[in-house]
């Protein structure tokens, strides 16, 4: 292996000295040792059940959206993409005079939120506006056809989906299965196949990935519909777990998934950052969640820890950008 290519992947490889993953093991253990000896219900088996099973959807939509924000872009309108795809599919259980077999209602929900992807990508890519507004603009577009289709509740009696959300194996739910299996899929995508590294060099550095014969565009249109099809999963999942739909479904999502993937060393600037610290990420976010209500945190003082997170992993990826700025100096 050639010098650059070793320099490539040690980038993209969490095994090397710049992955923040081993750090993150080490808050995620921690935070166990903390949350355990204020409240001893956090280490039982049931509470462990009910972490793993509120972590799979945020979970698939972060793996997404990594992929986005590693080509340097934004997508915040993962949370509305999640309401259509629900709404969608539990529509399509409610259509009066026929019955659809449920593996097209979900190649279908999914599919919703593809499209979503592909528009936000070439808006992007092709008329060029930037990805933040773009998907500010479709966050706010989606929701409210989410609203004026599904105003009340769109129930969903058909008990064959609804063991898709619900089921365990084990003491591990169905959805938790789901999410480390995309993930797994998609971290070898991005560590072994072309495609991959040109995620990583669109995101690292555009003009060069260019001169590499690399088609930027369509590698970032790539990644919004990759990040439309895990919230199209996300929303299938939720409609599975509550057996109904409606307009406000992934509400505050886009902020709880961006914040796995900035906590889990996703950068800011694009092209680094791997799925493995994204999973501890998860771990961590979730878990956090599930303790502060144990220790009964109110409310709202969970959300704003979740800010205070959020804010400090971008001060963190901030401080890391500006010292690698300093050592290329």
């Amino acid at each position: 292996m050639s010098k650059n290519n070793q320099n490539f992947w040690s980038k993209i490889n969490f095994f090397n000295k710049n992955s923040i993953a081993p750090s993150l093991i080490l808050i995620y253990v921690l935070m166990i040792i903390v949350f355990s000896s204020i409240n001893p219900l956090f280490i039982t088996i049931s509470n462990f059940k009910s972490i793993l099973s509120n972590m799979g959807i945020y979970g698939i939509m972060a793996v997404g959206l990594s992929f986005v924000m590693i080509t340097g872009n934004f997508d915040v309108s993962v949370g509305s993409i999640l309401g259509v795809s629900a709404v969608v599919a539990a529509k399509l259980f409610n259509v009066s005079g026929f019955e659809i077999p449920i593996p097209l209602i979900i190649i279908i929900s999914i599919a919703a939120g593809a499209l979503i992807g592909a528009l936000n990508g070439f808006i992007v890519t092709v008329i060029g506006i930037n990805s933040v507004i773009t998907t500010l603009g479709t966050l706010a577009i989606f929701r409210g056809l989410s609203y004026l289709y599904a105003t009340e509740a769109s129930l969903i009696n058909n008990e064959v989906f609804i063991k898709i959300g619900r089921s365990y194996i084990g003491i591990v739910p169905l959805s938790f299965i789901y999410m480390l299996v995309i993930l797994f899929l998609m971290y070898l995508f991005l560590r072994f196949t072309k495609f991959g590294r040109d995620i990583y060099q669109s995101g690292s550095n555009q003009s060069a990935a260019r001169l590499a014969g690399i088609n930027v565009k369509r590698t970032q249109f790539l990644a919004f519909v990759i990040s439309g099809i895990t919230a199209g999963i996300g929303g299938v999942i939720m409609a599975s777990q509550l057996a109904f739909a409606q307009g406000a479904f992934g509400i505050g999502a886009e902020f709880a998934v961006l914040t796995i993937c900035v906590l889990g060393g996703i950068s800011l600037a694009g092209g680094r950052g791997t799925l493995v610290s994204v999973l501890v990420a998860i771990f961590i976010l979730g878990s956090i969640s599930n303790g502060l209500a144990l220790i009964r945190v109110p409310v709202e003082w969970r959300e704003a820890f979740q800010g205070i997170i959020l804010i400090a992993a971008i001060l963190v990826d901030s401080i890391r950008m500006r010292r690698r700025e300093l050592l290329k100096a």
